[in-house]
C-alpha cells in the first residue's frame, strides 16, 4: 500500500512539474511574440499646424478612425480591457503631460504607431487597427496627427498592459489576433485618398473602421482581439440589410437604432458615428449596397 501511494505521489509530482514546463516554454514562447522587434521605414510626411486641418483631424479621429474609442476624447486613455485570465488591455495617454508620451513621440513615432502598430522601441503595439489605419490616405493621416499633438495635456497615469494566462495561450493558438504589425502589409499603405463626396469609393475609404469590427467582407463574426465569449460583429452585407432603406441607415448611425427601433448594440460605436456628416454617411451606405451579399461569417 505504501508503495502504492509513493508511487501516486511521485506520478502527481512529475505531472505537476511537466505542466510547469509546458507553462513556462508557453510563458516564454508568447513572450517572444509581444516583444518580437519591427524595423519600419516611415516615409517622410509634413504635419500641418493650421486650425482646419487640426479641425479636419479631429473629425477624422472621432467619427472616421474612432481614435477615441479607445484613448478618450481627450486621448488620456483608459483601460479597454481587464480579465484576470485574459489580461489587461490598456489605451495609452497620448496626450504631453508628464504622465503621457505625446511629448516624446516623433512626427516618424506617430506615422509607425498609427499605419504600422509599432512602438518606437520596434514592438507591436497590441489591439492598434493598423491593418485598416494603413488605407488613411497622407492628408487625413497627417491632420489626425496635428490634432493628437494639438490636444492640451492630461495628467493621467495609466496601468501597465497585462498578458494572463488564457490570453497567452490564445495568442500562441492563433486564435487571438493582437497585433496588427504582424500582418499590416506597407505595399498596401494608402497615399492619396478619394476625393470627398457621396459616392461608394469614398465610402469604401471611410469605411475602414466597419471592416475593423465586420471584417473584410463585412459579413461579420468574432471581432479580432476580443475573447472568444465576446459578442461577434453582426453581417452588414446586402445578404443582412438588403431590405433597409437610406432613412434606415441614417437611424442606425445617429440614433443607434434598427428600423424596427430596437436598439443597437452597445458596442456599436454610433456615440461616435453619429458625427459624421451627411454626405459621409451617404458615402458609406452607397458604399455597403456595392458589397457582395455574403452569409454571416462568409469571407
Amino acid at each position: 500500500m505504501n508503495r502504492i501511494v509513493r508511487g501516486a505521489g511521485i506520478g502527481i509530482s512529475l505531472i505537476g512539474i511537466l505542466l510547469i514546463l509546458v507553462a513556462a516554454a508557453g510563458y516564454l514562447a508568447s513572450s517572444a511574440r509581444i516583444n518580437r522587434k519591427y524595423t519600419v521605414t516611415v516615409p517622410a510626411l509634413t504635419i500641418p499646424t493650421d486650425s482646419a486641418s487640426i479641425a479636419r483631424g479631429r473629425h477624422f479621429a472621432s467619427a472616421i478612425a474612432m481614435c477615441t474609442d479607445c484613448h478618450g476624447e481627450d486621448l488620456s486613455g483608459g483601460i479597454v480591457a481587464d480579465d484576470p485570465a485574459f489580461g489587461r488591455i490598456v489605451a495609452a495617454n497620448l496626450t504631453r503631460s508628464s504622465s503621457g508620451v505625446g511629448a516624446r513621440l516623433t512626427d516618424a513615432d506617430w506615422i509607425r504607431a498609427i499605419r504600422n502598430g509599432v512602438r518606437p522601441d520596434g514592438t507591436p503595439i497590441p489591439i492598434m487597427p493598423s491593418e485598416q489605419y494603413v488605407e488613411l490616405g497622407d492628408d487625413d493621416l497627417a491632420a489626425i496627427i496635428a490634432w493628437g499633438k494639438s490636444v492640451p495635456p492630461v495628467e493621467k497615469t495609466q496601468p501597465s498592459f497585462r498578458y494572463g494566462p488564457i490570453g497567452r495561450a490564445l495568442l500562441l493558438a492563433g486564435k487571438l489576433p493582437l497585433f496588427s504589425a504582424e500582418v499590416v502589409d506597407p505595399k498596401a499603405i494608402l497615399r492619396t485618398a478619394p476625393p470627398d463626396g457621396p459616392t461608394a469609393e469614398y465610402g469604401r475609404y471611410l469605411g475602414m473602421a466597419c471592416r475593423g469590427c465586420h471584417g473584410t467582407s463585412l459579413s461579420g463574426g468574432p471581432v479580432p482581439g476580443t475573447p472568444p465569449s465576446f459578442k461577434p460583429a453582426r453581417n452588414i452585407t446586402p445578404a443582412a440589410i438588403g431590405g433597409w432603406e437610406e432613412a434606415d441607415f441614417f437611424r442606425a448611425i445617429r440614433e443607434g437604432k434598427r428600423p424596427d427601433g430596437a436598439m443597437l448594440d452597445a458596442f456599436m460605436p454610433y456615440r461616435f458615428l453619429k458625427f459624421m456628416t451627411d454626405d459621409e454617411i451617404r458615402a458609406i451606405w452607397a458604399y455597403l449596397k456595392t458589397v457582395p451579399p455574403k452569409e454571416y461569417g462568409e469571407r
